[in-house]
C-alpha cells in the first residue's frame, strides 16, 4: 500500500462521512443499521504478497443505506472510489424537501396510502379465495 492508495482510502471515507451526514440530518426514517459505512481491506496472502508490500487485493464495505445490498466488494480501490463517488453524488443532490412536498400531495390525493381501484374484481384462480365483489 501507497500513499496513493491512503489518499483514495481517506477520500473515500471523507465522501461516505458526507453523504451519511447528508441522509442522516434530511431522512429521520432512512433504514440503517449499526455497521453503516464500515470499511475492510483485504491483503494478498502469503503467495500473493511474498515482499510484504501491503498489496490490496479486495475493499469491502458495508451500506445498507447506499447501493442495492448491503456488502459491497470490490478488487481495487478505483473501483470502490468510482462507486462511492457516484453514491455521494447521488446523495448530494437529493432534495429532501422536494421529497416531502410530493409525498404531503400524494397524501392529500390517497389518504389511504395506496392507490385502489373499485372496478378491479379478483376471482377466486387469483388468490385463491372468494371473489371480491
Amino acid at each position: 500500500m501507497n500513499q496513493q492508495d491512503i489518499n483514495k482510502l481517506v477520500l473515500i471515507r471523507k465522501l461516505l462521512k458526507e453523504a451519511y451526514d447528508h441522509v442522516f440530518e434530511n431522512d429521520s426514517d432512512v433504514g440503517h443499521k449499526s455497521q453503516e459505512g464500515h470499511i475492510s481491506l483485504e491483503f494478498g496472502n502469503y503467495w500473493e504478497d511474498k515482499k510484504c508490500e501491503m498489496k490490496i487485493t479486495s475493499i469491502t464495505i458495508y451500506s445498507y443505506v447506499f447501493g442495492s445490498v448491503r456488502t459491497h466488494c470490490y478488487y481495487t480501490l478505483d473501483e470502490a472510489l468510482e462507486v462511492v463517488k457516484g453514491w455521494h453524488k447521488q446523495e448530494m443532490e437529493t432534495d429532501y424537501e422536494e421529497q416531502r412536498r410530493l409525498e404531503k400531495e400524494y397524501n392529500k390525493r390517497h389518504p389511504q396510502g395506496y392507490l385502489i381501484n373499485p372496478d378491479i374484481k379478483l376471482d377466486k384462480d387469483y388468490w385463491g379465495g372468494p371473489k371480491i365483489e
